[in-house]
């Protein structure tokens, strides 16, 4: 906290007053010469001391900027852009697969003999080639 501090003027020092149990939470003073910086200010300094790799004022200490108090002051995360829900990702890519594969199983159906159009047509109009004409049954081998 020192080092993110150092480049104000009226800087003097740092005191933790203690860590809370299990976490790495602190709370201590900072002391400054007249005329002392606001709280936001302080704050605006703390969290433009967090690099790149989230680490404060180049120590080994990680920090999150948006965990930063000083005071009442705190800073607010960036709203979340509205985007596409994971649910809708998956929908559209289902619908897109079963928009490619439908026409591909219609057609590799119509062209396999079993589901032709043609054997269909037959189907339906098979008729009784016997039917209306008369059959004699004769008894006389010879006469076929």
């Amino acid at each position: 906290v020192a080092r993110a501090l150092r480049d104000h003027e009226s800087f003097l020092q740092v005191v933790i007053r203690g860590f809370l149990p299990g976490s790495l939470i602190c709370h201590g003073d900072v002391v400054f010469q007249h005329p002392a910086p606001t709280s936001l200010e302080v704050l605006e300094a703390l969290a433009l001391s967090v690099g790149p790799n989230k680490t404060l004022a180049g120590s080994d200490f990680q920090v999150d900027p948006y965990s930063l108090a000083v005071g009442e002051a705190t800073l607010e995360p960036p709203p979340a852009e509205p985007g596409f829900p994971e649910y809708g990702v998956a929908i559209v890519v289902v619908c897109g697969l079963c928009i490619i594969t439908a026409p591909i199983a219609l057609l590799v159906g119509l062209t396999s003999k079993r589901l032709s159009w043609w054997d269909m047509a037959v189907l339906w109009e098979r008729r009784d080639p016997e039917a209306g004409t008369q059959s004699l049954e004769m008894d006389n081998p010879g006469f076929w």
